[in-house]
């Protein structure tokens, strides 16, 4: 019975992981295009959408690592964070063809926003998923 509950819970874990990324990448999207044409850059949905999926290409794996190696948290919500925008400087810096320090700092932003939109999605489907697992259990 123990075993089953730990295997629900990562299966649980691993669901959640998998519902935010799509959720952010949606956001994500969205909120690349307005500060895009809030800078007056190319603010294409096709344009938002590459820097997007590739986001979410590493994203997902990344949060996948971290989670099992180190398990949720803050600060490893932090690790993720800064990995993001690592990596996502480069890719702007590819796709909207800008110096590597505009790049940052469009993701800087464009990642601090999506972080705290994640942290409210995150808490909400905590809460839907706790409820879930405890109607499992009863």
């Amino acid at each position: 019975m123990i075993n089953m509950l730990f295997q629900l819970v990562e299966i649980i874990a691993f669901t959640t992981v998998i519902i935010l990324a799509i959720i952010i990448f949606i956001v994500g999207t969205y909120v690349t295009r307005w500060y895009a044409k809030k800078k007056e850059w190319d603010d294409s949905l096709s344009t938002a959408f590459i820097v997007n999926i590739i986001w979410l290409i590493t994203g997902i794996p990344i949060s996948l690592l971290v989670e099992y190696l180190f398990g949720a948290g803050f600060l490893f919500g932090l690790l993720e964070l800064v990995l993001a925008i690592i990596i996502g400087a480069i890719v702007v810096k590819i796709v909207y063809k800008k110096e590597f320090g505009e790049s940052i700092i469009f993701v800087i932003v464009v990642q601090i926003v999506l972080f705290l939109i994640a942290i409210l999605v995150g808490i909400v489907l905590g809460i839907i998923l706790g409820i879930v697992l405890v109607a499992l259990l009863i």
